[in-house]
């Protein structure tokens, strides 16, 4: 590939400012990029495997012409997968004079925190689905929560906050949504389509600019770690030490989220999320519906995929079960 086409830094957008980074640890987390180098603290660590939700943050990309925002676990999500995204802070929450966000405010009128430790990460769960889905049941509140522990509340506070907030509406007055097209623009003046490598004398970082050149960093570094979700693999390296000289990042790659249907067969793109997959089982498979709504919380669904389940070949794999009763 010609110098013109690789790029040798990633660039996203960190709530209003533009971060391009060119020399960092391969395999440093969003949340420890977060507190230790942007001296953003509000997100927490709490279990450093995606478990807890205290490090909840949202992180948006374009998908198609809509700008698609998700809740993540940073204390599991490689920096360098943030390229050409929108990673979006609880400090981004408050209003210009210091004001609470309408989720925060619903939050301490009713009484939704104790301790406060894991308050953050309840917070963007809940402005994602506030933002989302404003007409939000109780039980897509609840499923909203899944990913989020909290030791205090017995989450009844935190269930009278969301219905509150949701009742109240006001999304339309959202920096986030009011900015929505000055953020598209932005990220689409970011995607420039070029391959990125960051290298050191020891690692290696690639993102493929397509499927075809995935095909051809494979082909060079075969031993390479492919990383989509890295819902796995953000464990290997938290809590194994791992050492994963070569990372080959794809959750990017759009070709890779394709979903088609036949009449007897749905066929997934191996980066699909659970999330993405999910409307489409429990329409066609009621009976995975309830199943599939047990796999993490809503953050591990939305970077989990169904390919790196399979690939991955954990002998506690949510959805190889399933799959191999249904003969995919």
């Amino acid at each position: 590939m010609g110098a013109n086409s690789v790029r040798k830094s990633i660039r996203f957008l960190l709530n209003d400012d533009l971060i391009e980074l060119d020399d960092f640890a391969h395999t440093q987390n969003v949340l420890d990029f977060l507190r230790l180098e942007q001296r953003l603290r509000g997100s927490k660590e709490g279990c450093a495997e995606g478990d807890c939700g205290a490090c909840t943050v949202l992180v948006g990309r374009i998908v198609g012409n809509d700008l698609i925002y998700e809740t993540v676990n940073s204390c599991i999500r490689f920096v360098a997968s943030l390229d050409g995204a929108h990673l979006v802070t609880i400090e981004h929450l408050k209003g210009q004079n210091g004001a609470l966000h309408p989720v925060q405010a619903a939050m301490v009128e009713q009484h939704g925190s104790q301790c406060g430790f894991c308050t953050p990460g309840i917070v963007m769960s809940l402005y994602g689905l506030w933002m989302n889905n404003p007409t939000a049941s109780q039980t897509d509140i609840e499923t909203a929560l899944q990913g989020n522990l909290c030791r205090c509340t017995g989450y009844a506070p935190i269930i009278k906050a969301a219905k509150s907030v949701l009742a109240a509406g006001g999304q339309k007055a959202d920096p986030l949504l009011q900015e929505r097209e000055k953020i598209q623009r932005r990220l689409r003046e970011l995607a420039d389509n070029k391959r990125v490598e960051i290298f050191t004398n020891t690692t290696k970082i690639f993102l493929p600019a397509n499927v075809n050149d995935l095909a051809q960093i494979l082909l060079q570094h075969p031993d390479a770690t492919i990383v989509a979700g890295a819902t796995d693999v953000g464990l290997w390296v938290n809590k194994q030490m791992r050492q994963l000289p070569t990372l080959i990042f794809i959750s990017h790659l759009s070709q890779l989220h394709n979903i088609e249907q036949t009449s007897d067969e749905i066929r997934f793109g191996a980066a699909v999320s659970y999330s993405d997959a999910w409307p489409i089982i429990a329409e066609k498979i009621p009976q995975l519906d309830k199943f599939w709504g047990r796999i993490g919380g809503g953050q591990v669904r939305n970077m989990g995929t169904i390919g790196g389940n399979i690939a991955n070949g954990s002998p506690i794999g949510d959805t190889p079960p399933a799959l191999i009763a249904l003969g995919a």
